[in-house]
């Protein structure tokens, strides 16, 4: 399989009358066409893309990694060494028996459900593929309903923890040889990614601006839920905070769930969730302040379930500045509903708030979910 030469972010999306998936550039024009089974992917799970590399869970929910564009991939440490997992076994077909830590019994899950609840989102500390580079795979994985962090290399027998301060983790992204994982408040712990087992340098836990506390009463949590990423640019930290409707009417209005019921109809409007709104703030490290950011000027941010990138608009074609280029990874409501999913898309306008469409594409659900493959 030939690699083209590919400087701009590209969208992974499924072509439901082809039967296989593409990769499309901004510009809307097939990049590059796989010979690969929709069907297929439908049983695995995407789970991060980092460094031009998918990150994602196989049919028994065993990560692995995948360069889509080259077909080259890394099989990483199964499910049952992660760090909470005492024993697991396969009962049966694809149906496998968990006995956790912290738990005195066992519980069962099929495989398609440990896809779906075992590991969050997953980033690279460096490109696999690059000779010299000490690449680190780190997930963030459930435990409780809480997302705790875990890192393996390469040829790693088993993933090793982080122990970490923060209750539960909202996002996770390296730059250079560190690790910033954000949790409430905002807080961000950051670890040094250069030793044998990473150690967690400082702790950010700045005020939170009046902006993000005043959005609580504008976006309240029975009618919306939130996002948080961060992401770097030029040595400076940002932190983006998406808002979802949960209920969104088709001419977008947000409704409470009882809403979508009617006296006319025996079944609820079909009323999907969908990105009304984000926000972003800088860190001042000096000032020990989240200040917000009212432009990116000249700069593109690219977020979803891959590692949440800031990228200058000159250097990468088809990209349009000071804007959010998002994809669905509301991955809590993703499968309540067989008529939408994977469809919260769009280009974000930092500027005048606008949404506008980022594909054509009239499918409500989307199988496997889009994701951004940002090439290294």
């Amino acid at each position: 399989m030939s690699c083209p030469n590919i400087h701009s972010p590209l969208l992974m999306l499924p072509v439901q009358e082809e039967n296989n998936v593409c990769l499309f550039t901004l510009t809307k024009k097939v990049q590059h066409q796989f010979e690969v089974d929709i069907e297929k992917f439908q049983n695995f799970r995407f789970v991060g893309s980092s460094h031009g590399w998918l990150i994602l869970l196989d049919q028994k929910a065993d990560p692995m990694l995948l360069n889509i564009i080259t077909g080259f991939f890394h099989q990483l440490p199964g499910k049952e060494t992660f760090p909470h997992i005492h024993t697991i076994r396969e009962v049966e077909n694809e149906v496998f028996e968990i006995h956790y830590k912290s738990w005195d019994y066992s519980v069962s899950h099929s495989s398609k459900t440990l896809r779906q609840l075992s590991v969050v989102k997953a980033v690279l500390s460096a490109n696999p593929s690059s000779c010299d580079a000490d690449c680190k795979v780190i997930i963030m994985y459930n435990v409780h309903c809480k997302s705790k962090l875990a890192f393996c290399r390469l040829g790693d027998p088993g993933w090793t923890g982080f122990g970490g301060e923060i209750e539960s983790y909202y996002d996770i992204v390296c730059n250079g040889n560190m690790l910033y994982a954000l949790g409430a408040g905002p807080s961000v712990e950051i670890w040094d990614l250069r030793e044998s087992t990473p150690s967690m340098k400082m702790i950010i836990q700045d005020p939170p601006p009046r902006k993000l506390i005043e959005a609580h009463q504008i976006y309240p949590s029975d009618l919306y839920s939130s996002q948080w990423y961060l992401a770097f640019s030029m040595g400076e930290m940002f932190l983006v905070v998406r808002y979802i409707g949960e209920f969104v009417r088709y001419d977008g209005k947000v409704v409470y769930e009882g809403d979508t019921l009617t006296e006319h109809s025996s079944q609820p409007l079909i009323c999907p969730y969908r990105t009304v709104k984000f926000h972003v703030y800088k860190q001042d490290f000096d000032q020990k302040l989240w200040l917000p950011v009212e432009s990116l000027n000249d700069y593109a941010l690219f977020v979803g379930g891959n590692h949440t990138v800031l990228l200058p608009v000159k250097e990468h074609p088809g990209c349009k500045a000071n804007a959010i280029y998002f994809t669905d990874d509301y991955w809590d409501r993703m499968d309540e509903d067989y008529s939408y999913g994977g469809h919260d898309m769009g280009i974000f306008n930092l500027g005048d708030g606008s949404i506008e469409p980022l594909f054509d594409c009239d499918q409500e659900r989307i199988e496997p979910p889009p994701f951004w493959i940002v090439p290294n």
